[in-house]
């Protein structure tokens, strides 16, 4: 090493580091250099995890099971209606309430009905408001010893209990109050599941091998946060691309499930199919789980301080939470464009892929079966194009992110003509076809992006906390879009119910979207350098009054 270099290493060593300094040299105690190594067979139980939790049981075939028993009720009022009506003016006795000649599905008994749409956005507003409720007060608690770990075992196995619930309902004859009952336990387990489950990969990417080669071989900081980033990036993506092939593999077993108990899916299909695809995800879910609980290192948090209630910890957390706003700005900025980005997206989605796509298909699962596929397929393809592109070029995590809003906001900004025309605006089969190839090319790699991009902002130490509210705010905070949804297609006439949620939901999605332009990644790097010196300067000081 040259003279020139060694003042330039002393000089980084001198620097005081309470700001931000990128050419400092890092320091492995601030980088907590002491704890396990993550292993090459942890982190493949860690994919193979969200390879089981993939979501395909409650946000596909459950979900479908319990759109088609509302459907049924729908068509039973439907029937009723239609027989008192004149015989001149009478529908066809095999007409279907939704079609283009027919009018909305109504649901409800007697006199008290209300649009099939409404109150499907009703039963995703309150079930999603529940899971944010429920991760507030749970959330804040996995940043201490164990309990992260442990809440999401309790999810998991909650969540595939529940799967395996759906083997008793009868979709034809069963009560759809009681299968959307248990659709709202599983869709909130699952949800914690997936909240616990993201908050573990910022520290998995911190004590991977690469980060500390760099550390040993006394890289700076910028160059230690910069593999970081990098190894969150790759794990996050990586388990995304898994979570689709799990998707996919238990569609193709479930496409030749179909073909066992019914030669001609096409022609009609058998109930019970819609049960056996409920057992199936259960059971992948829990093959892939048992080996992450068992070689995942236990890297337990500090203890619960004293006087600390631990059934409020996490309402209390998320209060501190927010006075962190000022230390930490643009994880509250891209927070709260998340929210208002997700809130519009998932409405969307409700209203596309949970009720006009069963509707336009008549809930068949042949038909439902094959677009699962291609968006899981797709969804692959786009998750490993979007991290190809990123690492070849060397961009940002955020402007990858960006892309992939711009391209979802257009998608979904597309049901808008549907308002107007009868052929265009989701009315076809090639749009249903569009828009689930189209979910998988951009919209998939959003999950792991969006994931990736909060740990760029956010204290290690915080991660369970931070990624709990993130939960509410991603998936869990669609409440409020699907709640004022639901108040505008009850308001709106029948023949618009349809598809005028699409308008107040591509707008909030654009508001969301400027503001997450408004956030810097390297301010927000700084900010966490400072949050996280004051934190240990404040624990010292306690230590030192304590003694």
């Amino acid at each position: 090493m040259s003279t020139t270099e060694n003042k330039d290493t002393e000089k980084a060593v001198e620097i005081n580091d309470t700001d931000y300094n990128p050419d400092a040299i890092a320091d492995p105690v601030k980088y907590m250099r002491g704890v396990a190594v993550v292993s090459l067979y942890e982190l493949w139980a860690y994919y193979l995890f969200y390879n089981g939790d993939n979501g395909g049981g409650p946000n596909g075939q459950m979900g479908g099971m319990v759109g088609a028993m509302i459907n049924n009720n729908a068509n039973a009022n439907f029937a009723a209606y239609n027989a008192t009506l004149s015989a001149e003016h009478a529908y066809p006795s095999d007409a279907t309430c939704g079609g283009t000649e027919t009018p909305a599905c109504m649901v409800g008994y007697g006199t008290s009905l209300i649009p099939q749409v409404s109150f499907t956005l009703l039963q995703t507003g309150i079930t999603q408001l529940a899971a944010a409720i429920v991760l507030i007060a749970l959330g804040g608690l996995g940043d201490y010893k164990l309990y992260g770990r442990n809440l999401l075992m309790f999810s998991t196995i909650s969540c595939i209990l529940l799967h395996f619930s759906f083997a008793f309902i009868n979709v034809t004859t069963g009560s759809f109050a009681v299968a959307v009952t248990l659709l709202f336990f599983t869709m909130i387990t699952y949800q914690m599941s997936l909240s616990f489950f993201f908050a573990a990969f910022p520290r998995l990417a911190s004590h991977m091998p690469s980060v500390y080669e760099k550390i040993d071989a006394g890289a700076t900081v910028k160059e230690v946060d910069d593999e970081i980033a990098l190894q969150r990036s790759r794990i996050s993506m990586v388990s995304t691309y898994w979570s689709n092939i799990g998707w996919a593999v238990p569609l193709l077993v479930f496409l030749g499930i179909i073909y066992l108990y019914n030669p001609e899916p096409e022609v009609s299909q058998i109930d019970w199919t819609f049960n056996a695809n409920a057992i199936l995800f259960g059971t992948y879910w829990l093959i892939f789980a048992i080996p992450y609980f068992i070689l995942d290192k236990k890297r337990p948090g500090p203890e619960i301080p004293e006087g600390v209630n631990v059934y409020t910890e996490g309402l209390v957390q998320a209060r501190e939470a927010l006075k962190l706003s000022k230390k930490l700005p643009n994880v509250w900025w891209y927070m709260l464009g998340f929210f208002l980005f997700t809130d519009g997206a998932n409405s969307s989605n409700t209203i596309l892929g949970t009720y006009l796509q069963g509707l336009y298909f008549h809930y068949n699962l042949l038909e439902q079966n094959l677009l699962g596929l291609a968006q899981a397929v797709s969804s692959m393809i786009g998750c490993l194009v979007f991290w190809k592109v990123q690492q070849h070029f060397k961009l940002q995590t955020k402007t990858m992110l960006q892309v992939s809003n711009l391209l979802t906001i257009i998608m979904y900004g597309w049901g808008i003509v549907g308002l107007f025309s009868k052929t265009m605006g989701y009315h076809s089969n090639a749009e249903f076809w569009f828009y689930n190839i189209g979910y998988g090319l951009w919209s998939a790699p959003f999950w792991a992006l969006q994931n990736s991009y909060l740990s760029d902002l956010i204290p290690t130490s915080k991660a369970y906390l931070f990624f709990a509210l993130f939960g509410i705010m991603s998936k869990a905070s669609s409440f409020i879009g699907p709640l004022v949804n639901f108040i505008i297609t009850m308001i709106a006439p029948t023949t618009d119910a349809d598809y005028i949620g699409f308008i107040p939901c591509t707008i909030i999605s654009i508001i969301g979207f400027l503001i997450m332009q408004k956030t810097d990644p390297i301010k927000a790097r700084a900010d966490v350098i400072r949050f996280e010196e004051a934190e240990r300067e404040l624990a010292a000081e306690r230590l030192n009054a304590s003694n």
